[in-house]
């Protein structure tokens, strides 16, 4: 799925910026709760990384926030990496491929962030689990993911999805750290003029790898069947129909809880 994954991201490079408003609110909220986290005093790491680093949305928030010595950025698409703002690090390293294939250990990274990005990988809580293992004496760890009610419309019209760990699961991952965090979750319903927008915006954004999704709609018949059950549903009495994000927050601080 990585392969595809790339080559999708990729494609998506020239629109994403300009389609990913849900994700701007996401990463919104994310520094939001970095900030309140984060004393003015510790706000100073030495080098940072950040999974699917996308074109850098984040990374420019972050980088505003706090003062990163080193950063270094992993993401699938050499497309999206290029587009990545100037930061007050002079040298990013940028890496292309499998973030979740690197591995962290011994580079005294105090800082990782990631939004929207490990809900991809086969196992998300063992990722982070290893992740946070691997991080510097005292990281600082701020990601977002979904919950199991994203894209809740496309998984009732469809009956397929990506597979996301509950709550309840997320909370048993980051005990058995044992390390001090948090988790936030929100819903945000996101209006669209019409069904062909919603594909537009998954299209533009890169997410249109849901297996068996309605993104994989071949012919007439099948957008215009797909299209009238949206409206049916979903549609409010303007026609617009909305889509379903179900952002989930973590921080952690690598600090064992006394």
């Amino acid at each position: 799925m990585t392969a595809s994954l790339a080559h999708q991201f990729d494609r998506a490079a020239a629109h994403y910026n300009e389609a990913a408003e849900p994700q701007r609110l996401v990463i919104d909220r994310l520094v939001q709760l970095l900030e309140e986290h984060l004393p003015k005093t510790e706000r100073h790491f030495a080098h940072a990384f950040e999974m699917g680093t996308g074109s850098g949305l984040l990374t420019e928030r972050v980088d505003q926030l706090l003062e990163v010595d080193h950063w270094t950025l992993a993401d699938l698409s050499p497309a999206l990496l290029a587009q990545v703002p100037r930061l007050r690090d002079p040298h990013p390293e940028l890496r292309v491929g499998d973030a979740s294939e690197l591995s962290l250990e011994g580079l005294g990274i105090d800082l990782f962030i990631s939004s929207s990005a490990i809900q991809w990988l086969a196992d998300p809580c063992a990722y982070l689990q290893r992740t946070v293992r691997e991080l510097a004496t005292e990281a600082t760890v701020a990601v977002s993911t979904f919950g199991s009610d994203n894209l809740l419309e496309l998984r009732q019209l469809t009956g397929q999805g990506l597979h996301y760990p509950s709550l309840a699961t997320w909370h048993s991952t980051l005990q058995e750290l044992g390390y001090s965090y948090e988790i936030h979750t929100e819903r945000l319903v996101i209006p669209f003029a019409d069904p062909l927008a919603v594909l537009e915006h998954l299209r533009h954004t890169g997410t249109a790898q849901l297996p068996n999704a309605p993104q994989q709609i071949h012919t007439p018949r099948q957008l215009r069947d797909f299209t009238k059950k949206y409206i049916t549903n979903f549609a409010d009495e303007l026609g617009r129909v909305t889509l379903t994000f179900h952002p989930v927050y973590i921080i952690i601080n690598k600090h064992p809880i006394v």
